[in-house]
């Protein structure tokens, strides 16, 4: 881009009404993203299914499984829990591995610097039309694992509105995530190897099978400050243990679920603005 017109993009003013439409054609184009995609999340389905019964079969059976007895049998207690942490793994999952994709898809094919030709920031146009495509996908899939499983296992979740709030930070500290692997993947592309790491450490370490407070003392230190981690503590006190508020401080607290989530957005923006600035240097933004 010439330098006059990052200057014009610098000082082009947007009001709410111009603003809601970019965002909003970001999200329908997003949607429509989501809708090509519907062959791979049928595809997606069946293989997140059965990695969640496998786990919900073997997981805290480590001295079953050594002796040579395993009881193949769900706890519909283990099952709950499992299935709420799950649930959020699974968005941060899919939020960061489409925009991971996305930025790699458009860097080859050579259409990542129309993003520039909107007003709303590079960071923003990133996410804002994969994040309602993210949470209906996940939605979807965790409507029908929730369906099948409870087909083999009865089990029993509380609803109260009180679960939208640890929901809300989830997404919020994924979308942060995800910005820092978009920072990555724009200064350094080839990082499948780092994207493939951390979530694999992410499943562990957030909680997400297993409780944070059931974890190794370690794990638990550095497993609190993971994206969703804070969030999936609060989700399961309200959906398992039936709580109705939140304290203040502690795992699961609004306070860590604040800290943690406004920590990974600015770090996320503050990551994708490097990465798109060494990009621009490099002039490697429209080169694979």
């Amino acid at each position: 881009m010439s330098a006059i017109a990052l200057a014009a993009r610098r000082h082009r003013r947007i009001g709410p009404r111009a603003m809601a439409i970019a965002v909003g054609n970001e999200i329908q184009k997003g949607l429509l993203a989501a809708w090509g995609e519907r062959l791979q999340i049928l595809i997606e389905l069946p293989l997140f299914l059965s990695f969640f019964l496998l786990v919900a079969l073997v997981l805290g059976r480590g001295q079953q499984i050594a002796s040579g007895h395993l009881q193949w049998r769900f706890e519909a207690g283990e099952v709950s829990s499992l299935i709420v942490g799950f649930a959020a793994y699974l968005f941060i999952y899919l939020q960061t591995a489409k925009l991971f994709w996305r930025l790699l898809g458009e860097i080859q094919a050579g259409t990542l610097e129309q993003v520039y030709l909107s007003p709303l920031p590079a960071w923003l146009v990133a996410t804002a039309g994969r994040v309602l495509a993210t949470v209906l996908e996940t939605l979807f899939l965790v409507a029908v694992l929730y369906a099948v499983v409870f087909l083999i296992v009865p089990f029993h979740l509380v609803w109260h509105v009180q679960a939208a709030v640890p929901m809300v930070f989830i997404v919020v500290g994924s979308v942060g995530y995800s910005l820092i692997e978009g920072g990555l993947v724009l200064a350094w592309r080839r990082v499948e190897l780092v994207h493939e790491l951390a979530q694999g450490l992410m499943v562990f370490f957030s909680g997400a099978l297993i409780p944070l407070s059931q974890l190794p003392g370690w794990m638990q230190d550095v497993g609190r400050f993971t994206p969703i981690s804070q969030g999936v503590v609060g989700l399961r006190a309200i959906m398992i243990h039936g709580q109705t508020s939140f304290p203040l401080g502690g795992d699961g607290g609004i306070v860590g679920m604040v800290g943690v989530s406004a920590v990974y957005v600015v770090i996320g923006i503050a990551a994708f603005g490097l990465g798109e600035a060494r990009a621009r240097r490099r002039g490697s933004l429209g080169r694979y």
